[in-house]
């Protein structure tokens, strides 16, 4: 068929609109949270700077401020992911049994003010400390500042 025979496309005509009204779309970078179930206790940590003042004002309650962490009780879980969502922060349950990445052990004594920084909870054991880590990268960045993963250790830990 040439082109000759086909009806011409006129966009001014109202025919040839559509009613249908897109939207912009984007995909927000969302700030990962990884809260981490301890076990026995009906309980989440996790730790998070907040700049936005309405965000730590909503979740004050929950602060531990010796320990830099929030302590949310589990059945508060739902609606605090559903508010940091709004904020673009994506909550992370970890189980206790799915923690063992985010962990590692340091020597007692030793320089560890920058593992300490990036941890959500830390405890000693024997002749070592063990620190929860906020994420994996964090992890990782304690190992090469002289920190060994749990599973290279022969530390038991449980939070």
């Amino acid at each position: 068929m040439s082109t000759a025979a086909q009806p011409a496309q006129n966009a001014e005509n109202p025919r040839n609109q559509s009613a249908v009204q897109l939207m912009p779309t984007f995909d927000a970078d969302t700030t990962a949270i990884n809260a981490f179930k301890v076990e026995d206790a009906d309980l989440y940590v996790f730790s998070q700077y907040f700049d936005q003042e309405e965000i730590f004002e909503e979740l004050r309650e929950w602060y531990d401020s010796e320990e830099y962490r929030f302590e949310v009780p589990t059945d508060e879980m739902d609606r605090i992911e559903s508010f940091l969502d709004e904020y673009f922060y994506e909550v992370t349950r970890v189980a206790p049994n799915d923690i063992e990445p985010f962990c590692v052990v340091k020597k007692k004594y030793t320089d560890h003010a920058d593992i300490l920084r990036n941890s959500v909870y830390h405890t000693s054991q024997g002749s070592s400390t063990v620190f929860v880590m906020q994420d994996r990268l964090s992890a990782e960045q304690a190992v090469e500042q002289g920190a060994a993963p749990l599973a290279d250790s022969d530390t038991n830990f449980r939070l």
